[in-house]
């Protein structure tokens, strides 16, 4: 299976697991909060609901990850992901919307670990990182999907989750038809931390935490902030998710720039503009001129961080590739249920404004930390 074709299948399933099934709930949020009464507190904790099942998910996927195909464990992905968006369209009160999102949450988890080792096993070395990446990116495309969804459709949220899970229906057969049915388990890498890799990962883990928590408040209340700041332009509350996903592809773009300007510094570049995203929602998105900035600088910063993450991951646990992009990113959504949670009691208390200026310099503690790969300079 050569790259291309594997970004062609493996690009629409992250955007399915990752863009409707996870991030479209902070898109949709401000509709179901009219139909399910819900406050900031709940809102938030039900969005730490999806970010704790993809803990859970990815870790069951590396455990997993050397009994079962990597193709068995994506098709658990896809009809976690159908299933929970059917429970998301039909919810009528928070309980069911929030097993929805559970459910939704753990297809996210399930999904990242088996490419990753797919794209080990068939890929040449050389073009890992690059494929990891633009398959990372369906994170980008799948957002930009429910932000034309919701344009289209308004307020009709439920309508809008039975599309995104007909969607996820296709995805999924597309996927059961052209992924390989080699079995992963017949290499013996072990998942287990040895000793060496604990002393190389300690910085990419405090890292990724941080980062989750960075990131969770604008993924969950971003959009609802713009929707009440009355002096933001009409075009922004529409096309704010698109604004976020079209500027994702530029995510796609990591294992390039990783390769000519070194980890460190792509690293530090991704950090500084995820901070800065959160800065610019309070002080620049009341101007026509300048509303896009903030949702373009997180759109492009996480998927590209995110990106970073995968290549930081998979160089400190080389043996193993779905090890590698798995303990980031479940240490970034663990950052997320915290940060997710956390926001939501900061928006209750103190308003989106404060919220954003204070997740804003939190953003730059990761600055302190230097990430290292072999496959790249920095």
């Amino acid at each position: 299976m050569n790259s291309t074709k594997l970004i062609l299948v493996g690009l629409p399933m992250i955007a399915v697991t990752y863009g409707l099934s996870r991030f479209s709930y902070g898109l949709m949020l401000p509709y179901i909060s009219e139909s399910i009464s819900m406050n900031s507190s709940t809102s938030g904790l039900i969005s730490s609901l999806s970010y704790l099942a993809y803990c859970i998910a990815i870790v069951l996927a590396m455990v997993f990850s050397k009994r079962l195909t990597p193709k068995f464990i994506l098709m658990t992905a896809g009809f976690s992901s159908i299933l929970g968006l059917g429970l998301i369209a039909v919810s009528p009160n928070s309980l069911i919307l929030g097993v929805g999102i559970f459910i939704a949450g753990l297809s996210t988890g399930v999904s990242s670990p088996p490419y990753a080792e797919i794209v080990s096993e068939n890929i040449d070395k050389n073009l890992q990182n690059q494929t990891n990446s633009w398959i990372n990116s369906g994170t980008s495309i799948g957002t930009a999907l429910t932000g034309l969804v919701a344009i289209l459709l308004a307020d009709q949220w439920r309508v809008s989750y039975f599309i995104y899970m007909g969607i996820a229906i296709f995805v999924l057969m597309v996927n059961y038809k052209l992924l390989p049915e080699h079995r992963s388990g017949e290499r013996q890498a072990a998942i287990r931390f040895r000793e060496e890799n604990w002393r190389h990962s300690l910085q990419l883990i405090i890292g990724s935490i941080l980062l989750g928590i960075v990131s969770s408040a604008y993924w969950t209340f971003s959009r609802d902030f713009i929707l009440n700041l009355e002096s933001a332009p009409e075009y922004l509350g529409e096309w704010f998710w698109v604004i976020i996903g079209v500027a994702g592809l530029l995510g796609g773009t990591v294992g390039a720039v990783i390769n000519k300007i070194g980890i460190g510094s792509a690293y530090r570049i991704s950090v500084v503009l995820l901070s800065a995203s959160s800065l610019t929602l309070v002080f620049f998105s009341d101007n026509k001129m300048t509303g896009f900035l903030s949702p373009f600088l997180f759109g492009g910063s996480y998927i590209f961080m995110s990106g970073v993450l995968i290549v930081w991951g998979i160089s400190v646990f080389k043996s193993n590739p779905s090890l590698g992009l798995g303990v980031p990113f479940v240490l970034l959504a663990f950052g997320q249920v915290i940060g997710s949670t956390l926001a939501g009691f900061i928006a209750n208390m103190e308003g989106y404004p404060f919220l954003f200026i204070v997740f804003s310099f939190i953003g730059l503690f990761p600055l302190f930390l230097k990430p290292k790969s072999e496959r790249a300079r920095g």
